[in-house]
């Protein structure tokens, strides 16, 4: 972000930038795209609705990509972190789009939540985030922005506990690739078909 001469919207409120283009000027712009990427996801999977109650586990810069859409859908987001600090940074930086609220793990059993969002790196190193299970239920649903050839350790967690609405974050990748095209080429690809010829699943 701090090679960029000029951000966009999201990429200035996010804190983060994981597309730039090179402008007529020579000046960089940055964006990104991954809060639209997870946004057409959901929308696609039927995974999110208006006022949903969200937990997004994990406060780094994935997680702070992803929340401003979130809220704009006029969600509850709920943040949690092992390092609570981290979280509690994010919820002053966007209380002003929305109810955002940090929370810790004990509280999280006090909480129904329509979508739980797994945020963090723990799959690549075969780990599941440490939460209570109570917040799994087979109404539940659940996505991890993470994405391998096998089910991710967090959503074998989820099926455990009987969610059976669960999908990986491949089709967040595929969209705010396609995003990230659009602003280089100003064409949008074709989403579906692309996630289509991937063969996933969900």
């Amino acid at each position: 972000m701090n090679l960029c001469n000029k951000l966009t919207r999201f990429a200035e409120i996010s804190g983060a930038v994981n597309t730039v283009k090179k402008l007529k000027n020579g000046k960089i712009l940055g964006d990104n795209t991954d809060g639209i990427g997870i946004q057409k996801d959901l929308e696609r999977l039927r995974f999110i609705k208006e006022k949903y109650t969200i937990l997004v586990v994990g406060a780094g810069g994935a997680a702070r990509g992803i929340v401003l859409p979130l809220l704009l859908l006029n969600c509850s987001v709920f943040i949690t972190n092992r390092n609570m600090k981290k979280a509690e940074s994010i919820e002053k930086e966007f209380k002003n789009f929305g109810k955002i609220i940090s929370i810790d793990l004990e509280n999280l059993r006090k909480i129904n939540f329509n979508l739980v969002i797994n945020a963090t790196s723990s799959g690549i190193q075969g780990l599941s985030p440490i939460l209570p299970d109570s917040i799994i239920s087979p109404n539940t649903y659940c996505y991890d922005i993470s994405y391998q050839s096998l089910v991710t350790p967090f959503l074998a967690w989820c099926k455990k506990l009987g969610a059976v609405r669960i999908s990986n974050g491949i089709g967040m990748l595929v969209n705010q690739a396609a995003y990230s095209f659009l602003l280089w080429h100003k064409i949008l690809p074709p989403i579906v078909l692309v996630i289509e010829n991937l063969n996933i699943s969900n």
